[in-house]
């Protein structure tokens, strides 16, 4: 066979290979936008890269193409607004607005408005408006409880308070379960569960929503994710092994969770600068001078990022157990492996190294470990 037909096969198989690689389409339409630029952005650990841009046509329209596959981007126009869309085989159309708004002192502005249309898209942004809801809900619980406290509300008690607020959190949560089963079907959810629910609901609940996924949702980019996070999350729930955690003393060295195998054990994930940690810390340690003689341990994790203020509260508070901390805050590897999203975050172990109860504070605390001695 000669050299050019040859080539004329690479160059058509080429053709086609491009031709059949199954790709998605993002389009959209900014009415006065013509000649300005659209960008795409994805994020990547904790940055947000562009990865394509295309300038708006005269007509104002403009189009991305992008690989085949269920994934959440940020659409960004003209680096004046943006809009995070969920792209899938199900179209989604976007619609770059200027909008007049009027300010506080009554002067009129532009400003830029992205809407994404599509069933999916619809889906997602209910959950997350859900997340901001929920999130909005907690910063009011712990404003209003500790306001109580500092006896700067004196118009409810502590009790009257936690049990409004337990009732808000019980119908929000009604609006999680019904809001997850009606959109079983839809890829949004999966990002619902791996972002909210994963980070601040028991994993039974967890696993319930996750089985009543479909297998179409199931078995897509985040439903793949999503199933790799309730795993991660079942091996640190009630029943699991505790991943083992070996990280720095306050006198520089390596301490071990394993070394504390044949006793029960609290780990505790704490700082120097939670105040609801630190409040906490008369109970933990009364329970610590009761039990210690029997064989109970503690193993205080500092999410502290220096260790001058982590080692004073140490010795202010007597906190006369094991400590460890990588020093990094948030970013402690450990706390991530073990799905810390708050704090005073505990777990209490037994003696082969199961998990057997978690989120235990006060008289509940005091009282459980009780009935592990008594």
């Amino acid at each position: 066979m000669k050299l050019k037909n040859l080539t004329a096969i690479a160059l058509t198989g080429m053709v086609c290979l491009s031709a059949c690689t199954p790709q998605y389409t993002v389009e959209g339409k900014w009415a006065d936008g013509a000649g300005k630029t659209v960008y795409l952005q994805k994020k990547v650990n904790d940055e947000t890269p562009v990865i394509d841009s295309v300038v708006v046509a005269a007509d104002g329209s403009f189009s991305f193409t992008l690989p085949a596959g269920v994934d959440v981007y940020e659409l960004n126009a003209a680096k004046e607004a943006k809009k995070e869309i969920l792209v899938s085989e199900i179209p989604v159309v976007v619609t770059i607005a200027t909008e007049l708004r009027t300010a506080k002192d009554s002067s009129t502005y532009e400003t830029l408005s992205i809407e994404a249309v599509g069933d999916e898209q619809k889906v997602y942004e209910q959950g997350t408006q859900m997340i901001m809801t929920a999130s909005f809900m907690q910063l009011g619980r712990m404003f209003a409880l500790s306001n109580i406290l500092q006896g700067k509300d004196t118009t409810m008690t502590l009790d009257s308070a936690v049990v409004f607020f337990d009732m808000m959190d019980a119908r929000m949560n009604e609006s999680i379960y019904n809001f997850v089963d009606s959109a079983k079907n839809n890829y949004g959810v999966a990002y619902f569960i791996k972002d909210y629910m994963i980070r601040s609901m028991p994993f039974d609940t967890v696993q319930v929503a996750y089985d009543a996924l479909t297998d179409r949702v199931k078995q897509s980019a985040p439903g793949l994710e999503l199933k790799n996070a309730v795993e991660a999350l079942a091996a640190v729930s009630i029943g699991g092994t505790a991943p083992d955690i070996t990280l720095m003393t306050p006198d520089s060295t390596e301490l071990s969770l394993s070394s504390l195998r044949g006793h029960y054990v609290l780990l505790d994930f704490w700082a120097s600068w939670c105040g609801p940690c630190l409040r906490e810390v008369p109970n933990v340690k009364a329970i610590y001078e009761k039990y210690h003689d029997k064989g109970f341990e503690i193993f205080g994790v500092s999410l502290d990022e220096t260790a001058g203020p982590w080692k004073a509260a140490i010795k202010k508070n007597d906190m006369n157990w094991h400590h460890v901390s990588s020093l990094k805050g948030w970013e402690c590897p450990v706390a991530k492996q073990y799905n810390v999203t708050g704090i005073p975050r505990m777990y209490i172990i037994d003696p082969e190294g199961k998990i057997i109860a978690q989120d235990l504070r006060g008289e509940e605390l005091a009282n459980f470990v009780a009935g592990l001695y008594e």
